[in-house]
């Protein structure tokens, strides 16, 4: 007799038949067999030969950009959607409480003028909805001046609701980022999200100001920060490099045919400063680095659509959310600025209905500290994604995560975490990590990149790391091993967590669990593709 509580058969209990060549020595031809059960149709081809690292929060992140742009040779291309270069890659502890000059080596503008001193021919990609050059200094700079081997532009977006919303980062064609996180001083932190931590600052803030944070007589000026970006080895670099490529072709005739590019084309011309080059030919293929499996999926709208909408040229990532959801088996651990797609709800909703055994945690941020907001039509939609799932799952809850540490006075002082992830973990098999966030704008309309991975020891790595985090527990934590332990953990301390902050007591890690409260219908009538 079956057990009626078992998984239902999914596609890969479905038998295949496969034709192969043969041949008669053994060094013939080999054959390679894709099976695009977790891997989109749409967009690049899935590959094989990489090697892939989760890097969680800024102190990790963008340390190791910083190290890998310092071994850059020949070609930096940086894709982002704001870029503000006073961000500081690196943020030593001993110069916490330093003088902005001390300090100053470190920032992302100093660093890709001394690559570009020294030969680097360095790219930026910014989104262009307003008139960024004239926004900040180093742009300014780069934009006007045309310094050698430095070239900013920025690219519109076809409809009104979008933008360029990718960040990607490609070194010499060998390594690759993608991720959620942009160049902005306030997107970097530790995975401990300190309330009082005097890095997370802005670049020339006063050492008074920050001695102040690390006495713990102020808050860091920047509330807690948590993002995610993947650094890639291997043939999927080309695919990184390849969608720059694409963007920029654009980006430069849009530069041509506008306004804004007619004033620079003609300083640039009479100044005899040169013009934004031809990218060319892609650049070679990197060689295999490792054993997981990467695939990069866009959402990519039609160049030319309505004011608000354009017919969708590519949907990759919603295709590559759609086929993992409905591929879990067991677990499915979601963290998301947004959750606030009726797509995303509904595929959710029919895997929970089909398995009542599969588990799903969501960490997202609140909207209106989760109470009903008549204003806001982003309260609205997550409810209403929130609600497609508690259709079938009356005791789901949203998790939100909250920092609180003692001040100088031993009053407990708390902050909300500023959740700025875009990843998705299924059945510690598959995992996502990208720009694209959970709502049907960034599934339709705006302008995003993920990349999609199948690597058992990198999907299981990374959702223990994340639950230990968020926990305050340590990785080697053995109730994190399993998923279904893990996940009773988790939800425990999440109902529990909310009522100890309110006795003023320290919570037990950062999670709290919420449901958003919403009104009966959207405010102003505004649908789910625009918020």
């Amino acid at each position: 007799m079956s057990d009626p509580t078992a998984p239902p058969p999914s596609a890969a209990d479905t038998p295949v038949e496969i034709a192969v060549a043969l041949t008669d020595r053994p060094d013939g031809p080999a054959n390679t067999l894709v099976v695009y059960d977790w891997f989109s149709h749409v967009g690049t081809p899935p590959r094989g030969g990489h090697a892939v690292e989760a890097l969680v929060d800024g102190e990790a992140a963008w340390g190791r950009v910083h190290a890998d742009l310092l071994q850059a040779r020949r070609d930096v291309r940086v894709a982002t959607w704001m870029l503000r270069a006073d961000t500081e890659l690196v943020r030593p502890e001993g110069a916490a409480l330093a003088p902005p000059d001390q300090r100053a080596a470190h920032r992302f503008g100093a660093v890709i003028e001394h690559l570009a001193d020294r030969g680097v021919a360095v790219r930026v990609l910014i989104w262009g909805m307003t008139y960024t050059p004239m926004l900040d200094g180093w742009l300014r700079r780069w934009y006007w001046q045309v310094p050698p081997n430095i070239d900013v532009l920025e690219q519109d977006h076809p409809v009104l609701i979008g933008s360029h919303h990718q960040k990607t980062i490609t070194i010499d064609g060998r390594v690759g980022y993608c991720g959620g996180m942009n160049l902005k001083e306030n997107d970097w932190d530790t995975t401990g999200h300190a309330v009082f931590e005097p890095r997370r600052m802005p670049h020339d803030s006063d050492p008074a100001d920050r001695r102040a944070v690390a006495e713990r007589r102020a808050p860091s000026k920047f509330a807690p920060r948590h993002d995610l970006t993947l650094r890639i080895e291997g043939p999927t670099v080309g695919d990184l490099d390849d969608n720059f490529t694409q963007r920029w072709a654009r980006s430069v005739t849009q530069w041509r045919r506008r306004p804004a590019g007619w004033i620079g084309q003609l300083w640039r011309r009479v100044t005899g400063k040169r013009l934004p080059p031809d990218l060319g030919p892609p650049l070679e293929t990197s060689p295999p680095a490792g054993d997981a499996w990467v695939q990069i999926v866009r959402t990519r709208p039609a160049r030319r659509g309505g004011l608000f909408s354009a017919p969708p040229a590519e949907q990759g990532i919603l295709d590559a959310y759609r086929r993992a959801i409905a591929n879990a088996r067991r677990a499915i651990y979601i963290e998301n600025q947004y959750f606030r797609s009726p797509l995303i709800g509904e595929a959710l909703a029919e895997a929970l209905a089909r398995n009542p055994r599969l588990r799903l945690i969501v960490v997202a941020w609140p909207i209106n500290e989760g109470k009903k907001s008549w204003l806001d039509p982003s309260g609205y939609w997550t409810a209403h994604t929130q609600d497609l799932i508690r259709a079938v799952r009356p005791d789901f809850t949203l998790t939100r995560v909250i920092a609180a540490d003692p001040d100088a006075a031993g009053q407990l002082s708390h902050r909300p975490i500023d959740v700025h992830a875009k990843i998705m973990i299924i059945d510690d098999v598959w995992l996502t990590i990208g720009s694209a966030n959970i709502n049907d704008r960034g599934f339709k309309y705006e302008g995003e990149i993920n990349a999609v991975v199948v690597d058992r020891r990198e999907a299981h790595r990374l959702r223990v790391a994340l639950m230990a985090e968020h926990l305050g527990l340590p990785v080697d934590d053995p109730r994190l091993l399993e998923q279904d332990e893990a996940f009773d953990l988790w939800a425990a301390r999440a109902q529990a967590n909310p009522g100890r902050l309110a006795r003023g007591e320290v919570p037990e890690g950062h999670v709290h669990a919420f449901v958003q409260q919403a009104p009966a219908r959207s405010p102003f009538g505004v649908g789910s593709g625009v918020f």
